[in-house]
C-alpha cells in the first residue's frame, strides 16, 4: 500500500525522515512466532484491510503511517487479534507490543507539535491586518485625527473666517466607475469563491481539509465549484432581464450566451493544456487532452440555462397570479423548472438503472478496495462508465490511486456530472429571480432562507444526515443530487448572509474578496500560467512542512488578491 511501508528495525523508522502526514508507528512482536499486521486508512469505507508487513519473533518492526485519517490496525496469529483504530498525529512516534493472543493500547513515544498550529497563526496574522486596515480607515474616514490635531491651536481666525469654516460645503460628486455599478455583495460572495480555488489549487498547505474529499463526504474544497456554478446562474437571470429591457432582441441575447459559452470552454481546454504540459503528460497532442473540465462544465450548463432564460424569461414583472402572488419568482419560470426537472430526472434514471458489465445497477462507489474489492472496476459507477465509453482517453487520469486504490478513471467534471450540475446553475438563476422579482429586502432574505432550508432538508433525507448512509451520499467526485443541493443550501444562506452585511446594513463593504470578485476569470486564468513561478511560489529545500507550504499558498493567494485591488483601483474589469 501506498500509506504504509515497512520500514527498518529502528526507533527513529529507520533514520528516514517522515514526510508530510506520517507518523511513525514501532510494533514489538513479543511473541516466538511470526505475526502478520494488517491495516487499512479508517477513511476508506468498507475496505478489507491489506498486508502491511509480517513481525518477526521477538523483534521491533517500524512502519510509517498516513495520518490525514484514523487509522484500523489488527494482527493475526492466525486468527485476527486486536482490531484498533487510532488516530495518529503528523511526526509523532507510536508504539504497539504484541504477544501471541493480545496487545497493549497504542502509546506514544514521542508527542509532535499540533500540525494545525500555523492555520492558527496565519487567522491571526491576518485578523491582526484586517483589524489594523479597518481601523486605520475608519479613523482616516471620520476626520479624528485632524481634530486631534488641531486641538490646542490659537484661534485666530474672524468672524468672516468663522462663517466660513461651518458654511455647509457641498460634498464632491460621487465618481461612478464599472465597479461602483455591480452588486457588491454578490461579487463579494464570487471574491470569495476565486480566491478560495486559487488557494486550493496551489496545495492548501497539504491540509485534508483544505482538499477534496477522497469520495464521500464535504471538505471545504468542495464547494468551491459549486459557488462558482450558483453565482454564475443568479448573475445571469439579472443580465438577461436588463438585456430584454433595453429591447435586445432574444436571437441575439442567445447567440451572446453561445459564444460566451464556446469561450468558456476554450479556456478550459488552454488550461487542461497546460496543467498536462507542466506534469509531462503530453496534453497538447488531441488524442491526450482532456476534453472536460470545470470551465467546460460551467460553459455547457450556462449555455443551458442562459438560451432557457432567453427564450422563455419575462422583461417585465407581472401581477397576474393573485392570491398565489407570493409565488410569483416560481411561477414566472415554471417552464424553465419543467426542462430543469426533466434533466434532472434523466440524470438520476439513469445513475440507477442504466445497467454497467460487472456492477450493480445504481452503483455509486469508488471501486477499487471499497466494500472489499467486489466492485474494483466499477468506479463512479454509470457516470464513470459512460465517461469512459464516450470520451475515451478524453477524460482526468490520476496519477495517484488514493486511498481506495482505484486506478479506473473517471471524470469529476464528466458528461454526467455535468448534466447534474445544470440544476446547481438553475438554483442560482431561481435566487437571482427572486432578487428581481421582490423589492423589500425582507421578502427576499426570507425567500432566499426558505429554499436554503428545504435543499438543506431535502439533502441530508437523501444521505441520512450522515456521510456513508442513505440511498444518496453527498459526493462532490460523482456530484450526486444530495451533493447539489446540500452545497446549494449553503450557497443560499451565505448570499443572505453577504447580502445583509454589505448592500443591506452596510457593516462590511465586500473587502478584499470584492475587488477579486470583479475580476474572476482573469485570476482563474492568471494563476493556472503563474502556479510555480517566482513570485507566486517557489521550490522548498529541505523538508516539507505544513507551515512553510501553507505560508507560500497564502502568499499566492494574497500575492492575486493584490493584483486584484490594484485593477480595481484603475476600474479594469475583465469579463467573458
Amino acid at each position: 500500500m501506498h500509506w504504509a511501508r515497512t520500514m527498518e528495525r529502528s526507533s527513529d523508522c529507520g533514520g528516514k525522515e517522515l514526510e508530510l502526514d506520517e507518523a511513525c508507528f514501532s510494533v514489538h512482536n513479543a511473541d516466538s512466532k511470526v505475526l502478520e499486521l494488517y491495516g487499512h486508512s479508517w477513511e476508506c469505507w468498507l475496505c478489507k484491510s491489506t498486508l502491511m508487513g509480517k513481525l518477526p519473533p521477538n523483534s521491533n518492526t517500524s512502519f510509517s503511517i498516513e495520518t490525514k485519517y484514523p487509522f484500523h490496525v489488527y494482527y493475526t496469529n492466525p486468527l485476527e487479534y486486536c482490531h484498533t483504530t487510532f488516530d495518529f498525529v503528523e511526526h509523532g512516534h507510536y508504539g504497539w507490543n504484541l504477544t501471541g493472543g493480545s496487545c497493549s493500547h497504542i502509546y506514544t513515544i514521542y508527542q509532535p507539535p499540533n500540525p494545525y498550529m500555523p492555520i492558527l497563526a496565519a487567522f491571526m496574522l491576518f485578523f491582526f491586518v484586517a483589524a489594523t486596515w479597518a481601523s486605520g480607515t475608519f479613523i482616516a474616514r471620520s476626520g479624528l485625527m485632524s481634530r486631534l490635531l488641531r486641538r490646542g491651536t490659537p484661534d485666530v481666525q474672524n468672524d468672516l473666517g468663522r462663517l466660513q469654516e461651518t458654511a455647509a460645503v457641498p460634498d464632491p460628486p460621487e465618481r461612478i466607475t464599472r465597479s461602483s455599478t455591480r452588486a457588491k455583495f454578490l461579487d463579494t460572495f464570487r471574491g470569495i469563491a476565486i480566491l478560495s480555488m486559487i488557494f486550493v489549487n496551489n496545495g492548501g498547505g497539504k491540509y485534508w481539509f483544505f482538499n477534496h474529499s477522497p469520495w464521500n463526504g464535504l471538505t471545504l474544497a468542495d464547494f468551491v465549484l459549486p459557488f462558482f456554478a450558483w453565482i454564475m446562474g443568479f448573475t445571469m437571470v439579472i443580465s438577461m432581464r436588463t438585456q430584454l429591457r433595453i429591447s435586445i432582441s432574444r436571437l441575439r441575447i442567445i447567440m451572446r450566451c453561445v459564444r460566451r459559452s464556446l469561450t468558456l470552454i476554450l479556456l478550459g481546454l488552454i488550461i487542461n493544456s497546460i496543467s498536462a504540459t507542466k506534469h509531462n503528460m503530453h496534453g497538447t497532442t488531441l488524442q491526450q487532452l482532456r476534453f472536460t473540465g470545470i470551465l467546460q462544465l460551467l460553459g455547457i450548463t450556462y449555455l443551458i440555462c442562459s438560451t432557457l432564460e432567453a427564450i422563455f424569461t419575462k422583461a417585465q414583472r407581472t401581477f397576474q397570479y393573485g392570491r398565489f402572488g407570493f409565488l410569483q419568482d416560481i411561477l414566472d419560470g415554471w417552464v424553465q423548472w419543467l426542462v430543469i426537472i426533466a434533466i434532472t430526472a434523466t440524470h438520476l434514471l439513469i445513475t440507477f438503472l442504466l445497467p454497467v458489465p460487472g456492477c450493480p445497477t445504481g452503483y455509486l462507489g469508488p471501486g477499487g478496495l471499497h466494500e472489499g474489492g467486489s466492485y474494483q472496476n466499477c468506479t463512479a459507477g454509470a457516470a464513470g462508465y459512460i465517461d469512459r465509453k464516450v470520451l475515451g482517453s478524453h477524460i482526468y487520469t490520476k496519477k495517484t490511486p488514493g486511498i481506495y486504490e482505484n486506478d479506473l478513471p473517471y471524470d469529476p467534471e464528466g458528461i454526467m456530472n455535468t448534466m447534474s450540475a445544470v440544476l446547481l446553475v438553475y438554483m442560482g438563476v431561481q435566487a437571482g429571480r427572486i432578487m428581481l422579482t421582490y423589492h423589500k429586502a425582507n421578502s427576499r432574505i426570507i425567500r432566499w432562507l426558505g429554499w436554503a432550508l428545504i435543499t438543506g432538508i431535502v439533502a441530508g433525507t437523501l444521505c441520512n444526515f450522515s456521510k456513508e448512509d442513505g440511498p444518496v451520499s453527498i459526493n462532490k467526485s460523482m456530484m450526486t443530487i444530495s451533493y447539489v443541493l446540500a452545497t446549494t443550501s449553503v450557497a443560499f444562506c451565505v448570499n443572505a448572509i453577504l447580502y445583509v452585511l454589505i448592500d443591506l446594513q452596510h457593516w462590511w463593504n465586500g473587502a478584499p474578496f470584492f475587488y477579486a470578485g470583479t475580476n474572476s476569470i482573469l485570476l482563474y486564468m492568471g494563476h493556472y500560467f503563474t502556479m510555480g513561478v517566482f513570485p507566486w511560489a517557489w521550490k522548498i529545500t529541505g523538508i516539507n512542512t505544513h507551515a512553510n507550504l501553507l505560508s507560500m499558498n497564502l502568499w499566492t493567494t494574497t500575492l492575486w488578491g493584490i493584483i486584484a485591488y490594484i485593477l480595481h483601483k484603475k476600474d479594469i474589469i475583465l469579463t467573458v
